[in-house]
């Protein structure tokens, strides 16, 4: 019998406002792998659909979904199949602060992973793309879905899900604009004052509070940030009268989503106002911008039968 596998992952926003590198949520928006396993091929072939074909490789050994399911292989101590095609349909715009990488990462593994005897638990799974991606707050929330809060403990990252509800709602916005990650973190200072510790240690514990006690009108204080929202904020054109447009137009609260260079703000109403007042701030600023109004997605990568 040939083998076929059909992986979707969600969309992550990560470093929420004062849960830098430790916070991130999975948004209802997906990517779609499928494996096909072709005995008669001497090679997995890589066909692409939807963003970033101008920009994602599709030799096998340099594609990120092909490295991690390399990577498990390894792990499990077994072959991947010899032919097959890896279809993949992206609708995660690359390099935007949406978890386009993180979702390559855990769809690679999930499918690596399923076709070398699904040797790895889930925790493994989330320990081997934490390496693989550098930081945990992309791949946890991608990997089991909900607000996922993550740690690193002996080389292993250990995360807690927390299911958001249907009454809070994610407004995304991305300009036609890439912040690299790379550069984003070269944005960022070397050390920080005690002071911004205590400021953001108070913040992201509020933060989480807020979502658990559904104390929405709160979230504002708990997004608050001065780890990397100042530094990063300032490589988005009108990134500052973005997220001040946000709050104006109704927004429960706004912050960079991953490092930018899309936006987010919370809601619980006026969803569609927000998000055309986020898109003119942005024109404002000569800046093309695209809006999503999304859910949280509780369940995470998945195979679906």
């Amino acid at each position: 019998m040939t083998t076929q596998l059909h992986v979707q992952i969600p969309a992550t926003s990560a470093n929420l406002g004062s849960g830098f590198d430790a916070v991130g949520i999975a948004l209802a928006f997906y990517n779609d792998m499928y494996f096909t396993e072709e005995p008669d091929r001497q090679e997995i072939v890589i066909t692409l659909e939807g963003l970033g074909q101008d920009s994602i490789p599709t030799c096998f050994d340099d594609n990120l979904v092909g490295q991690a399911m390399k990577a498990v292989a390894v792990k499990n101590r077994q072959f991947l199949p010899k032919g097959g095609t890896l279809r993949l349909v992206n609708r995660i715009p690359p390099s935007r602060g949406l978890g386009s990488s993180s979702a390559a990462l855990i769809g690679g593994i999930i499918l690596g992973n399923a076709l070398t005897g699904s040797k790895m638990t889930k925790e493994d799974m989330l320990s081997l793309a934490t390496v693989m991606e550098g930081h945990p707050d992309n791949v946890a929330p991608a990997l089991y879905g909900g607000l996922a809060v993550s740690i690193m403990v002996d080389g292993r990252t250990m995360t807690n899900s927390i299911p958001i509800e249907e009454d809070l709602s994610f407004v995304t916005v991305s300009p036609q604009i890439e912040v690299s990650t790379e550069k984003a973190r070269q944005a960022l200072p070397k050390t920080i004052e005690y002071q911004s510790a205590v400021f953001n240690v108070s913040r992201v514990s509020f933060l989480i509070s807020s979502l658990f006690t559904k104390q929405y009108d709160r979230l504002q204080y708990g997004l608050q940030d001065r780890l990397h929202v100042p530094y990063r904020i300032r490589l988005i054109p009108g990134g500052s009268d973005v997220l001040q447009a946000a709050v104006n137009a109704g927004a429960l609260g706004a912050t960079i989503s991953g490092s930018g260079s899309t936006l987010i703000a919370f809601a619980a109403g006026q969803e569609d106002h927000i998000m055309h007042a986020m898109i003119h701030a942005f024109s404002a600023h000569g800046v093309e911008a695209e809006g999503h109004i999304l859910k949280c997605s509780n369940e995470g990568a998945r195979i679906i039968p």
